[in-house]
């Protein structure tokens, strides 16, 4: 098959250039603010996968997901734009029966057959993309390779946290607002100077899952907060002994649904299902 990647736009140069040297293999595990993400992702993952069930992680960064979900015996394709990831999975998973690692573009799976996965996994695309109708295309693919009836979970950054926690418990928050592009009267960020990753409003969000929707013939099944309240108090929840962090991750799971809570959140996932959502899948 072949996976040669699409002509590089400059924001697909800009991904691969911020995401080369940087340890993503680690991100979701180097504190317990940042595994917060990983562990509420896979307690939704395992409302949905059944035994026997192969899965494509598209976007799959150091392979994380793909790791996981492999030593759970399931079969995992996945796809990454970067090549310093690409090339360090393959070392990684070498003879690894359960992964088959391909470097591609979210926007153009058409190394991976149509109707094919049980679940498909976009944890970073999407949020990798400027362009609303290049969103588009790679949610398409994404549901094109799905089975119908399979979940599809796409993720997205949104805006208040990484602002929060990022920006205003900075040393200095006024200088940082010199580095990005950020409208004071909407309290919103244009330009995520430096950064890849967009920064996306609910409505932003709801504007294109509508469109992806209704053009694909797909079904909105749930969404959910990944890290809720996490990176906004980080310093409390590092610092929480195993029992309470055990209890944090329980509020997390109580609350990954509530629409007055997902604002806060770093990344938020949308479940897709290809068509009319299949409750057996659960």
């Amino acid at each position: 098959m072949n996976e040669t990647p699409m002509t590089l736009n400059a924001q697909e140069q800009k991904v691969i250039e911020q995401y080369s040297g940087f340890p993503e293999g680690n991100r979701l595990s180097y504190t317990k603010a940042n595994e917060t993400e990983f562990i509420i992702t896979m307690h939704y993952l395992h409302k949905y996968l059944k035994p026997g069930a192969k899965i494509a992680d598209i976007g799959a960064g150091g392979g994380t997901y793909t790791k996981t979900l492999a030593e759970e015996g399931y079969s995992v394709d996945a796809v990454e734009l970067t090549p310093e990831y690409v090339a360090q999975m393959k070392k990684n998973f070498d003879g690894n029966d359960y992964i088959r690692v391909f470097e591609g573009n979210a926007k153009d799976l058409h190394f991976l057959n149509d109707n094919e996965y049980d679940l498909v996994l976009a944890m970073g695309p999407i949020y990798s993309m400027k362009d609303f109708e290049d969103r588009k295309r790679a949610c398409k693919e994404a549901l094109r390779i799905a089975k119908p009836g399979a979940p599809v979970f796409i993720a997205f950054c949104l805006q208040d946290a990484p602002l929060i926690h990022e920006i205003f418990m900075a040393d200095d928050p006024a200088s940082e607002m010199t580095e990005i592009g950020y409208d004071r009267k909407k309290a919103l960020v244009t330009d995520n100077t430096g950064s890849s990753r967009i920064l996306d409003t609910m409505s932003v969000v709801d504007e294109l899952m509508e469109a992806v929707c209704k053009e694909n013939d797909a079904t909105k099944v749930c969404r959910f907060a990944q890290d809720g309240l996490s990176q906004i108090i980080a310093k409390q929840v590092n610092s929480m002994s195993e029992k309470s962090f055990a209890e944090w991750i329980q509020y997390l799971i109580a609350t990954a649904e509530r629409e007055d809570l997902m604002g806060y959140s770093d990344h938020i996932v949308q479940v897709l299902s290809k068509g009319e959502y299949n409750e057996k899948m659960r």
